[in-house]
Order: C-alpha cells, then structure tokens, then sequence
C-alpha cells in the first residue's frame, strides 16, 4: 500500500452512537477461510466482507467471504464501488437461502508487514462503521513470521479520529485540542479464536496421538536455533522504514513551507501595525481622527495550514515497521549476544 493518503475529500456518513463491544470472538473456520484467501492471493493483498452478531459486549465473527481478484486488485476503489455491492448482494442471497447470518459486522483484508495506515482502510472502516458502530477492521498479515504464531489483529476507528473527520478539521491547534496522535486513530480489540465442541475433541485427539509418538531428539538438532541470518522478515520492515521516512519528509517540508510563509506574513504584519500605530499618534496630536489598526486583515492574507491527516498515516506506519523490528529484533540480538559470549569476542 502506498504512503502517499490524500486527505479526505467527501464528506462520508458518520457513526451516530458509539460502540458497545470490546472484543472479537472468530470462529475457527473464519480464520481458515482468510488465511487460505490471502494465501491464494499471494502477493497480491485480498480482502473480504464479515458476516456475525454481537452478543452483549462480543462480536462474534462467524462467517466471511472475500471478493473475486479482479474487484481486491483495484485497490482505490473501496468496498462502495458497484461491482463489489452488487457482488455482496448476490453472495448476500445465496448465504440467506442456506440459513447463514446476514449481518454485516466489518470486513477483512491481508497486508505485508502490517501496511493498514492507509486512506482506503479508513475510508471503508467508516463507511461500515456508520452502518453498524461495531463494525471492525480484521487484518491479516501475510509476512508475519510463522512461529510467532497468526498475526490476526482486530481494529476500529476511535472516537477522537471520527469527531476529527466530522469536524473535517485536521490541523495542528486542532489535534492538539482533542489530543489525536497516530497512536489513537484506531482502537485495537482483543481477538480470540473459538473452535465448535466437535473440533475441539478431534484436536485433542490428535494431540494425545501425536504426543504418543513422540520420540526425544538428539542435542544436536537444536544448533539450528543460533543460525543468525538476517531475517528477509527484518529487512523488508527496514525497507519499510525508509519509504516511509521518504513519504514523512515530503510532507514535512510541505509543513515547513508553511511555517516560513506564516512567519514573513506575521512579520510583515507586526511592522504594519507598528507603522500604523505611529501613523496614529501623530493624526492624534494633530487633532485628527485615528486610522482603523484591523485594516490589515482586508490587506493580508495568512497562509492556509496544510492537513495533517498525511502526516499522521506517514508517522503511524513509521511507528507499525520500528515497532516490528523491536519486537522480531529481540531474538536476533539474543542470538548475537550468545554468539559473541562464546567465541570470547
């Protein structure tokens, strides 16, 4: 996904009461369905529609379906363009002459190390989010690394990042006020994966099979665990970093344009009003009636703060990649360090 987010043009429908879940529960054949999605539609990123309910404070996710390739691939059109609304709606009939709920509850999509801080994603998150308030975001990543387990993270927009849309105000005296940063345009909701009764019971038979045929292993298999190649994972967020770093200076030298226009306009405001002011005094000691000293709002124009709705994706998405390599860069440094202690380096 590019980092390049125009801000928002339109002015789309908003939530109209806030969210009583918290938290995400996803049937197990959900999960598999999306990460078979995402694993055929490698390397291109897939994304689909969640049917559920919500029971009390839960959003139970029980079904899922994603979009044919040639509607996923045409990333800038959303889940609003016309094929994908009359595709959902015929899916939409064919689910509910089987008995299958109905109710959409968000939609789902695969990324590459955690790419989300997009326009797209928040565009569709709160065209649903004004549909149902407990719609979520499920996000699966692609490149995550298979023994850290599935990276399936859950995410809604926050209250401070929809009121900042309402208002359609996203300059910097703005967030300040309502104390909107990167860090609180989504909310993240606990994920927990529930399998049927029946499922459960043939994995724990597995499990008891499995753990009967087990067999010990020599010492000798576990040097594999102090290999320290660079990760390909590392690399890529590293990669990452860069373009998104790329992506945060062109928007801060849009800023500190900005700034400096601001600052000769201010200038030569101050020396405008101290010319008046002393235009003034002497119309004054000469009996002469003041001049108006506001007159420079009809003769100088301020320049128009530029949005910070980029900045904010741009610095968000520089937090997702740093704090990735913190996260997967433990274990590599474990493994320096143990490296270093044995050669005596």
């Amino acid at each position: 996904m590019s980092n390049a987010n125009p801000a928002p043009t339109q002015a789309p429908k908003f939530p109209t009461a806030p969210a009583t879940t918290t938290e995400v529960e996803i049937d197990s054949s959900v999960v598999l369905k999306i990460i078979k999605a995402a694993s055929d539609g490698f390397p291109s990123f897939v994304s689909g529609q969640l049917l559920g309910v919500d029971l009390e404070n839960v959003l139970n996710v029980t079904h899922a379906f994603s979009y044919p390739a040639s509607i996923k691939d045409n990333e800038s059109a959303g889940i609003r363009s016309k094929s994908i609304v009359k595709y959902q709606n015929d899916i939409l009939s064919h689910l509910k002459a089987v008995n299958v709920d109905v109710n959409t509850i968000g939609y789902f999509a695969s990324t590459a190390l955690g790419r989300y801080f997009h326009s797209t994603v928040i565009d569709n998150l709160l065209h649903l989010q004004a549909a149902n308030p407990n719609a979520v975001f499920l996000l699966y990543d692609n490149a995550h690394p298979t023994e850290s387990g599935i990276s399936l993270k859950a995410y809604r927009l926050s209250e401070a990042f929809i009121q900042a849309r309402k208002e359609g105000s996203f300059s910097t005296e703005y967030l300040q006020k309502v104390d909107l940063t990167y860090r609180n345009i989504f909310d993240e909701l606990p994920v927990s994966i529930k399998n049927s009764h029946l499922v459960t019971l043939f994995l724990q038979t597995l499990e008891k099979k499995n753990a009967s045929q087990t067999h010990p292993t020599s010492l000798a298999s576990n040097f594999d665990k102090f290999d320290i190649s660079i990760d390909s994972y590392l690399e890529r967020n590293i990669e990452g970093i860069f373009n998104s770093i790329d992506g945060f200076h062109t928007d801060q030298g849009s800023y500190n344009w900005y700034q400096r226009q601001m600052a000769r306009e201010k200038l030569k405001i101050k020396q405008w009003q101290h010319k008046r002011a002393l235009e003034n005094s002497a119309r004054v000691a000469s009996g002469k009636d003041p001049l108006p000293e506001d007159e420079w709002k009809t003769l100088f124009k301020l320049p128009e703060e530029p949005s910070r709705y980029d900045n904010l994706l741009i610095s968000g998405q520089t937090d997702k990649f740093c704090s990735q390599i913190e996260d997967f860069g433990a274990n590599v440094n474990t493994k320096l360090f143990a490296t270093q202690k044995s050669l005596n380096i």
